[in-house]
């Protein structure tokens, strides 16, 4: 299916994002296994567009899933000067304002932008912020790691915040709900104020399943067997996100969007198998420049595709979305220099290998 083909006048784009997630059990969608706690994801990935060698970029996260710091610019870390680490809570530093982001270029091209979950990019000064970035609204966490439910970080001894905000206010009213489930909840309400006739993007960065490893009870007690502690934790984290991306795909068919949209539902870097991972055989872990830290997994979940129930192993890196994303939104590209990313399209919609990758003149 080319371009041409879509309906763009009307066509969505709903990015499911997720945070240090192991390699090979999400890797199993699409090849046969059950792995724990993903049974509806499972079945989306099975029946679309698989992505079996998806590479993320920084082995240590920055910041969340898919990495926004290169999925917004659709520039390698390098070329933005923020490849070193994290962006810290006390640190004044943010995403390069020069940066023409994702959401900008959507907006642009005539689209709703939403954003729900963890930024991280840094939020020293106002214009820093998701609403001033290319977002027309805002739900979730500026930092990372902040607790489920109360929404605490710390960033040293007796450094410690609150950390849920709607657009530039803090949501204090939202302390005490789990946020995997507040932000499924949330974007239900957005899909259900906005019209299917009009293009929307929406945004989620699950904090799941990110450290600290915390779920409500009766999901941990139906992984009781489970002799590691954390490994029952971290199931159960991931059943409460599968839970998430099974209401979000329901609202979609609900309010009429399901039919002409995109969904793209990646990872970060593998999991942390000091906190419940496991990327078994890839070596390594988060915060390794080995397989195991680096190599991530996704799908691309489409009625428009045609040609379901394929694995790809074309290479396919997080800073492909942007030129991929605008692209389908007959956007323009043309003003935006610098760009690392390619057009993936044909490779999702067609079963063909992606070309080599010729590198990009820098700037």
């Amino acid at each position: 299916m080319s371009p041409e083909c879509v309906h763009t006048h009307t066509l969505s784009f709903f990015a499911l994002a997720f945070g240090t997630f192991v390699w090979i059990r999400s890797a199993l969608l699409w090849h046969g296994a059950r792995p724990m706690g993903l049974g509806w994801v499972t079945q989306r990935a099975t029946r679309f567009w698989g992505l079996h060698k998806t590479h993320c970029h920084h082995p240590a996260l920055l910041p969340t899933a898919t990495d926004p710091s290169w999925l917004f610019p659709g520039r390698y870390q390098i070329h933005t000067g923020l490849q070193h680490s994290i962006i810290r809570p006390r640190q004044p530093n943010c995403l390069p304002l020069d940066q023409v982001t994702l959401p900008q270029k959507l907006q642009e091209a005539g689209y709703s932008t939403h954003m729900v979950g963890k930024w991280h990019l840094g939020f020293y000064k106002k214009e820093c912020l998701p609403t001033r970035r290319g977002f027309d609204t805002f739900l979730g966490s500026l930092t990372g790691n902040v607790d489920y439910y109360t929404y605490d970080n710390c960033d040293g001894p007796g450094v410690c915040g609150y950390d849920l905000h709607e657009g530039e206010d803090v949501a204090w009213d939202q302390s005490g709900k789990y946020s995997t489930f507040l932000y499924a909840q949330r974007v239900s309400k957005i899909l259900a104020s906005h019209s299917p006739r009009e293009p929307i993007f929406i945004y989620v960065a699950f904090q799941a399943v990110h450290t600290p490893l915390q779920s409500p009870k009766e999901y941990i007690y139906r992984y009781r067997s489970m002799g590691n502690v954390a490994r029952r934790k971290y199931a159960a984290m991931v059943t409460c996100m599968d839970e998430a991306v099974k209401n979000i795909t329901w609202a979609l068919k609900k309010y009429g969007y399901y039919d002409n949209s995109v969904i793209v539902f990646s990872t970060d870097n593998g999991g942390q198998t000091f906190s419940g991972g496991s990327n078994w055989p890839l070596r390594g872990r988060k915060g390794t420049y080995w397989e195991g830290g680096v190599r991530g997994i996704g799908f691309v979940h489409s009625p428009l595709i045609k040609r379901k129930r394929r694995t790809s192993w074309a290479l396919v890196h997080i800073t492909d979305w942007y030129p991929t994303l605008v692209s389908l939104a007959r956007g323009n590209l043309s003003n935006v220099p610098g760009l690392d990313g390619y057009n993936v399209w044909p490779a999702i919609s067609t079963p063909k290998f992606l070309p080599i990758r010729p590198p990009r003149a820098t700037s």
